[in-house]
């Protein structure tokens, strides 16, 4: 009787350490993403970065979206807007995609909630990693910065919804806050001065204002639409390409006329 026991106790042990082994390997291929969504190894994971409450129609924008390229590959021709038909992005970043859009003649309204864009990742391994964004400018027919708005995210794997109307982490790192800090001010809880619930303690994330020069077309834009490793550009604006042009017709102008004044006369 007593070796029957053993027997049963000796199975009962190796079922426990079995179980325990598997609960870890599972553990393991687990992606826990800003401490709330969990999703698998090979899953295939759509963000989009939402607006609304804003009061004013939105003429453009600029922002940069963070992701760590360890935990989650960005899927190629994934992103995608709805919204903005002539978006600019450069998805060929490690860990980052930055994008801007304007339109005088087409404003958008973020009244009611929409997507910014959308994308898409694999998750690479199991573990624990954080989405991050940062608006530069985004401002209305004005020109003004907007002050009422309200940034969200959703996270789904398929039609299962892993994240909805997240509040998604403002990026913190060095060269961001060196860099990339414009009119528009990053609050932690993603709304805008005028609409927040929380005005006695609106804590926001500013970097080294000043450096930003608003000298978009040279410094900015490049980094979208002019890629670090040669790559050519997503999406594209025609304001983009004329005010290139712009200055290039001018130059070949000034040319023409210098040669036509020290032609020599005949």
């Amino acid at each position: 009787m007593r070796h029957l026991f053993t027997k049963i106790a000796a199975l009962c042990a190796a079922l426990i350490i079995i179980g325990a082994s598997a609960s870890v390997a599972y553990a393991a291929d687990e992606l826990t993403i800003n401490g709330l969504g969990k999703v698998k190894e090979g899953d295939v994971v759509t963000f989009s970065l939402n607006l609304s409450e804003a009061k004013e129609d939105i003429m453009g924008f600029e922002l940069r979206f963070f992701y760590d390229s360890e935990y989650l590959k960005y899927v190629d021709e994934s992103l995608t807007s709805d919204t903005f038909d002539s978006l600019v992005y450069n998805p060929h970043l490690d860990g980052c995609i930055p994008m801007n859009w304007t339109d005088i003649y087409k404003l958008v309204s973020f009244s009611e909630k929409k997507p910014i864009f959308t994308c898409q990742f694999t998750v690479q391994k199991g573990g624990a990693t954080e989405l991050s964004y940062f608006v530069t400018e985004m401002y209305d027919k004005d020109m003004e910065t907007l002050t009422s708005y309200k940034f969200t995210y959703d996270l789904s794997v398929g039609d299962e919804k892993i994240i909805e109307d997240g509040i998604l982490a403002i990026n913190e790192g060095e060269e961001t806050l060196y860099k990339y800090q414009g009119g528009f001010i990053n609050y932690r809880d993603g709304m805008g001065g005028d609409n927040t619930p929380n005005k006695d303690n609106h804590e926001s994330v500013v970097g080294n204002q000043g450096t930003v020069t608003y000298n978009v077309v040279e410094n900015e834009v490049q980094e979208v639409t002019r890629y670090v490793d040669g790559e050519e550009s997503k999406g594209g604006s025609p304001m983009i390409y004329l005010i290139i042009a712009i200055p290039v017709v001018v130059a070949l102008a000034a040319i023409a006329v210098v040669f036509v004044v020290k032609r020599p006369k005949k």
